[in-house]
């Protein structure tokens, strides 16, 4: 019986394959054009280790779990759907004014992209108050109306509606939507009500109008899954969605958007388990893939989440682990600006061409080139892994970049790699600000195939107390999508000043319901079902909460509000507010988890025996300086098991990634072959 997971990253397709005792993994280039190519070639170098035909294993596989970048990329490139907007009266500038909001683009602050042209939204004749009475009643006709002109005449090839105070008095907004849908049967309509029943009706709006945008982006997971059950799997995909779980494809169907973060949410996961297995559960993730670094973190192994993820700009409600992005990546390109500066990033050689040093036609240097041409990477390891590096390759673009603004092939590369760890630096710090959390007391867990060789650095730097990495670091995201459980959740607005005259039992009974109903129709036994209940609290009528766990049973308005005043006190200080300031429960939530079959870490079989003499492989020369190289020695992960300690300056290498060990910083192999890097 095996679990599978798959990452799609920019760069590369990452597989991991367990049967409970071995842990396979595998790297295959991703098809951008086709992504599902890439999944199947990881499939099939999985098998070939496994010495099994790719029918055999697939046809073994009990969870199929999958991170895909399919929603992500329509985001990014923009070539989602042709959108029409339906809603209140008056209210037709409403998505477009995004609150006053801007962006930076190059220097210069923007009004944020909008994927609804203003002639496709249309006001409907009707207003909802904001206690859910009827003011004016929904005028059906001009609805039918309003969606033959859109669909008929604009040409739009999905629909949202989002009307006023929906979120009070949902009526109007699901009738509008249902003679959408019998209008035009094949039509992608998206209710903001329906996808997010709460007060703010800007979120309302942003969700059903970019689902309705990406509504077609899971059409190339469908052809996955098809040839994947051609192949021989028998079991559902399961892919990872923003919040941490995993849902299956006809549910992704219903909100796709909830797919924008897979991947880094694939990876916290990971990273809290192994967090978790360590020892110290809090922690900062930093995941370095290919194209970009993203930051979370996770207290008591759990990932710290938000219920606003910003998109392109734009605030939405989709619930979402909380995680920052920098485009600094491994296959991130340097270049040099206007003014004569060397730069890095965001834009990324991604897997066609990659890095120069990847020999597939790449002619500007990367992350990886100048990692490599430094002496961090060795082409003898990445060789192992079925990777031919071409170290000239490299050196020559460095050159060739170098020789614009009198710089040596070797004082670009070092100055790629600083540069990438002050980007990496400065997103760290704007996650510890934000969240007010002190470095020294989190550890930072390594996430992607670059990430071991910055980390240590950047912990010493900012004051950590130790990074976190393991043999299965460069595929975590896809291990991550092997071991998520299923999770749902259905919320409830509340908006009332506490105390409460109100337990809210019988609500909390009916969105336990609902989740009962999803999680059976996944085929999650009943004593495989857990619920857990949270509360938005904020000040009267702010627009910043803090979500608080809760006791389904009832609800302790007292301590509810004491709670809150005092992470409120310590996230912002206690003059932030006085004791008289009344505190306003704005949202209940219910989230329900389905346990599943899943992956679990390796553990080291030689963990009983002594750790025995440790000598290094071999020695290299390393650029830590800019000035001179240093030599330091080499040691393989293979010959590491647990209670070694490596003593640095040292590298740690593998097959498909390098583990780096500064000056004054030591690696110890801990239980699951996982590594912890202390900081002196």
């Amino acid at each position: 019986m095996l679990v599978i997971g798959i990452d799609v990253g920019g760069t590369f397709t990452d597989v991991v394959c367990s049967d409970g005792a071995t842990t396979w993994k595998a790297k295959s280039p991703t098809i951008p054009d086709n992504f599902g190519e890439g999944v199947i070639k990881g499939c099939e170098l999985i098998a070939g280790q496994m010495e099994v035909g790719l029918e055999d294993m697939l046809s073994a596989v009990e969870r199929f779990g999958l991170g895909t970048t399919a929603v992500t990329n329509v985001l990014a490139t923009r070539q989602g759907l042709r959108v029409g907007l339906l809603t209140t009266a008056g209210f037709e500038k409403h998505l477009h004014l995004a609150r006053g909001s801007r962006v930076n683009v190059d220097g210069w602050l923007e009004m944020p992209w909008n994927p609804v042209g203003s002639a496709d939204i249309l006001g409907i004749e009707e207003r909802i108050d904001r206690g859910g009475n009827v003011v004016e009643p929904l005028n059906q006709a001009a609805v039918e109306r309003a969606v033959h002109r859109l669909c008929a005449e604009r040409g739009v090839e999905a629909l949202a509606v989002s009307f006023l105070w929906s979120c009070r008095n949902s009526t109007h907004e699901k009738a509008a939507a249902d003679i959408a849908r019998r209008a035009y049967p094949g039509l992608p309509v998206f209710s903001g009500v329906e996808l997010h029943p709460i007060q703010r009706e800007y979120e309302r709006t942003t969700m059903a109008v970019l689902n309705a945008y990406t509504a077609r982006a899971l059409d190339g997971v469908e052809d996955l899954e098809r040839d994947l059950r051609t192949l021989g799997l028998k079991v559902p995909l399961l892919l990872l969605h923003s919040g941490g779980g995993a849902m299956t494809v006809a549910d992704a169907r219903e909100s796709p958007l909830g797919l924008a973060s897979s991947g880094p949410a694939a990876g916290t996961v990971a990273a809290g388990e192994l967090a978790r297995v360590v020892g110290p559960e809090d922690a900062m993730c930093c995941d370095m893939g290919g194209t970009s670094t993203d930051v979370s973190v996770v207290m008591e192994g759990t990932a710290e989440r938000r219920q606003q993820a910003i998109i392109n700009g734009l605030v939405t409600g989709v619930s979402s682990i909380d995680v920052e992005s920098i485009g600094a990546g491994g296959g991130s390109i340097a270049w040099i600006d206007s003014r004569g500066m060397l730069r890095v990033g965001p834009k990324s050689a991604r897997a066609i061409p990659g890095p120069v040093c990847y020999g597939r036609g790449g002619t500007t240097p990367t992350i990886t080139d100048a990692n490599l041409l430094l002496g961090y990477i060795s082409p003898e390891s990445f060789k192992s892994g079925g990777i031919e590096l071409d170290i000239e390759a490299a050196s020559a673009a460095c050159e060739s970049l170098g020789a614009e603004i009198g710089l040596s092939a070797m004082e670009v590369a070092y100055g790629i790699r600083e540069i990438a760890i002050a980007e990496m630096e400065k997103a760290i710090l704007a996650r510890l600000a934000s969240s007010g959390h002190d470095p020294r007391k989190l550890s930072i867990v390594s996430i992607g195939g670059s990430g071991s060789l910055f980390v240590p650095t950047i912990a010493k730097q900012l004051g950590f107390k130790s990074t976190i990495s393991s043999e299965f670091s460069s595929v975590l995201s896809a291990y991550g999508a092997a071991s998520a459980d299923i999770r749902y959740e259905k919320v409830l607005p509340v908006d009332l000043v506490l105390p409460l005259q109100s337990d809210f039992a019988a609500e909390f009974e009916g969105l336990k319901h609902a989740l009962d109903s999803h999680l059976e129709a996944n085929g999650v036994p009943g004593d495989q079902r857990e619920y857990y209940c949270e509360a938005d609290v904020r000040l009267y009528r702010q627009k910043a909460f803090i979500t608080l766990p809760l006791d389904e049973a009832r609800i302790d308005s007292d301590q509810l509000a004491q709670t809150f005043k005092a992470l409120y006190a310590e996230r912002y200080g206690p003059a932030a507010y006085s004791e008289t300031t009344m505190v306003e429960l704005s949202t209940l939530r219910v989230v329900g988890v389905g346990r599943t079959t899943r992956a679990r870490l390796p553990e080291d079989a030689r963990g009983a025996e002594p750790a025995g003499q440790l000598d290094p492989s071999a020695a290299r020369e390393v650029w830590t300086e800019r000035e001179s190289p240093i030599e330091v020695p080499v040691y393989h992960l293979d010959a590491l098991h647990t209670g070694h300690v490596v003593e640095g300056p040292a590298l740690i290498d593998t097959s498909d990634t390098t583990i780096w060990t500064p000056p004054e910083m030591s690696t110890h192999v801990r239980s699951n072959r996982s590594l912890e890097t202390l900081v002196a």
